[in-house]
């Protein structure tokens, strides 16, 4: 099956409202600035390899590759909105056209009767952690947003470990999306059906 999950982490923090800036850390100017967010890893399963791989500064050629020369459908949570527009605009990244993803998230917002687009009064509680929590009593193993902060801190493995973590969440629902279950609602809603991807076998 030409199928990859994606999931990225970034590379410069984010300051949380009424939270103080770390010492010796660098900044974004928040979650829309995707031009100075830059990027530490990309975690991927690859389906057709059955292997979980992460990609860094240095072996970012191999994902290029992967992307452009198999043209696989790229499953990500959120990826549309935020992986694919940060990976556009750091340098000696590319990320899969729009049209060649299958965002789980805006899926999942759909099938609630939503539409594919975020809206703060409707769209929220959707997160993959609540999610996973919800259909397969499992979680992720840290935060997102204090990856950047572990990164910068030289606590490299941490970070890769957490997205892998996050792509295996991931990879967990798609599964359950390929095998035509129902995905519980996250906040108690009924069952959801959501849509099975297009060239997907």
């Amino acid at each position: 099956m030409n199928v990859i999950i994606y999931d990225i982490e970034i590379l410069r923090a984010i300051q949380s409202r009424g939270e103080s800036r770390l010492e010796g850390i660098d900044y974004c100017a928040g979650w829309q600035d995707h031009a100075n967010m830059g990027i530490s890893v990309v975690g991927v399963y690859d389906y057709a390899e059955d292997r979980y791989r992460a990609f860094c500064a240095d072996n970012r050629r191999e994902l290029l590759n992967l992307i452009g020369e198999r043209r696989p459908l790229c499953v990500g949570f959120n990826n549309i909105r935020f992986d694919n527009a940060v990976m556009r605009v750091s340098e000696g990244w590319d990320a899969p056209a729009d049209a060649e993803c299958y965002d789980l998230l805006r899926e999942t917002w759909v099938a609630s009767g939503l539409g594919p687009e975020f809206n703060f009064k409707t769209h929220g509680g959707f997160g993959l952690d609540a999610m996973c929590e919800k259909n397969f009593g499992t979680k992720k193993t840290g935060n997102g947003a204090l990856a950047p902060v572990l990164w910068q801190r030289g606590q490299i493995g941490e970070v890769i470990d957490y997205c892998l973590n996050d792509v295996r969440l991931t990879k967990q629902l798609f599964d359950a999306v390929l095998r035509g279950d129902y995905i519980k609602h996250p906040k108690g809603g009924p069952d959801l059906t959501l849509r099975f991807p297009d060239g997907v076998q």
